[in-house]
């Protein structure tokens, strides 16, 4: 490992014993709510299900899902693949491709959803006795990339569900309360701070593509900008769908993303059908407008293959074996992670190096702020009420000076009672 990388990763521990011993304040009872709200759910939807299939099934039974679907209820299957059981997958994927095809679907998707939003709320009460707050374990190298993984519980997949005025959906509209569950106490405000789209920032900085600078230096929404050159309008034609589908692409590309995989993402996006053809159309589009960005991308592969790892722009390195593969499939996988590791490894050394800096800072000024919690590009603090002004400061000079690039990071910055309201 890099000296700098190795230097980061030990300071970086005094950092992550703060965070776990300050923990953070849970609402019980709005917990208590949130939980009462999906238990009925779970009840109504389960009792749904059973009046469609005219049988008592287990839910939960792989097995029993996959002869009601495709043997009593006769659906065709949209995949050729069946498991080790030698019945045809009940997964998430094949059922999102299932649900205009019977009435049943939809009601077992939103039984899924309702269940794992429950095993947050399981995760949520482990309340601890003497401090009344919940307290998780961060690894700081916890994943391949240099991202954190958090357990004990896993807050890194609390929902984080923004609502619009049309958002009627109910399991969706219960998702966002979670945020609400985490609070301050009393006297404090939390505060949420937020990396703007700093992968692909990242990628900005690693291909020096003229157009991604170009946006970032004059303050050009990035998805508006992709939009207009991938369908030849002007940024202010640009349509919320075009955008949406921009969105897409700009974050796909990075992580490695195929056409078969825009293609998919393309459909839901417009709820009209997209070929692979059309994907690999789309994606030629882009790549011949941010040549840049083609050229960064091939150019990480290279140099996985040449040296076995890939690098971050800090020097954290990543072992790729895969790409020695005579497997075409794990050589191809070796190539989505030679793309993504850099970039998403660049932005994990970003925010710890943030976390080191914000520390350090509330530590020289004598403040009771604390750091509480770190999921993926956003820091919470939980800030007493007389500091907030100070930290507001604070934060955002040492999140967005942490590094010297060739484009700004830009922090955004909420603030609350609840985390809800601090993002």
């Amino acid at each position: 490992m890099d000296k700098a990388i190795n230097t980061l990763e030990h300071n970086l521990i005094r950092v992550l014993l703060k965070i776990e011993l300050n923990g953070a304040k849970i609402d019980t009872k709005k917990l208590e709510s949130v939980e009462y709200q999906l238990l009925n759910r779970l009840q109504t939807t389960t009792e749904k299900i059973m009046e469609i299939a005219g049988t008592e099934i287990n839910l939960n039974s792989n097995e029993q899902l996959s002869t009601l679907l495709f043997e009593t209820l006769g659906l065709q299957p949209k995949v050729t693949s069946k498991g080790k059981s030698g019945l045809i997958s009940v997964n998430k994927s094949h059922l999102e491709k299932l649900k205009d095809d019977h009435k049943i679907v939809p009601l077992l998707l939103d039984y899924r959803k309702t269940n794992t939003l429950l095993s947050f709320c399981n995760q949520l009460k482990e309340v601890h006795p003497k401090t009344k707050r919940l307290h998780c374990n961060l690894n700081q190298i916890g994943t391949a990339t240099g991202r954190f993984s958090c357990s004990k519980p896993n807050l890194q997949n609390i929902p984080n569900v923004k609502l619009n005025e049309e958002d009627s959906d109910e399991l969706k509209i219960i998702a966002s309360k979670f945020r609400e569950v985490f609070i301050a106490e009393k006297g404090y405000l939390l505060i949420g701070a937020d990396y703007s789209q700093i992968e692909l920032r990242v990628m900005a900085e690693m291909s020096q593509d003229s157009f991604l600078l170009d946006a970032y230096n004059k303050g050009i929404d990035i998805h508006e900008l992709t939009a207009s050159k991938v369908f030849n309008c002007r940024i202010s034609e640009v349509t919320k769908e075009q955008r949406n589908i921009a969105k897409t692409i700009n974050f796909g590309l990075i992580y490695g993303m195929s056409a078969v995989g825009l293609a998919e993402s393309l459909t839901i996006i417009t709820k009209k059908h997209h070929s692979k053809e059309d994907a690999e159309k789309m994606m030629s589009d882009y790549f011949a407008e941010f040549n840049g960005v083609k050229s960064c991308l091939e150019g990480l592969i290279n140099y996985a293959d040449h040296h076995g790892y890939s690098k971050t722009l800090f020097g954290r390195t990543r072992p790729i074996p895969e790409l020695a593969s005579n497997d075409m499939a794990i050589r191809e996988k070796g190539k989505r992670l030679a793309m993504n590791s850099p970039v998403q490894g660049s932005a994990a050394d970003i925010i710890k190096m943030a976390m080191v800096n914000c520390d350090k800072a509330i530590t020289e000024k004598g403040l009771q702020s604390k750091i509480i919690l770190q999921i993926h590009d956003e820091l919470l603090f939980e800030v007493p009420e007389s500091e907030v002004e100070i930290m507001e400061e604070l934060i955002k000079h040492e999140m967005e000076n942490v590094v010297r690039l060739s484009i700004p990071l830009i922090v955004e910055l909420g603030k609350g009672a609840n985390w809800a309201e601090a993002h």
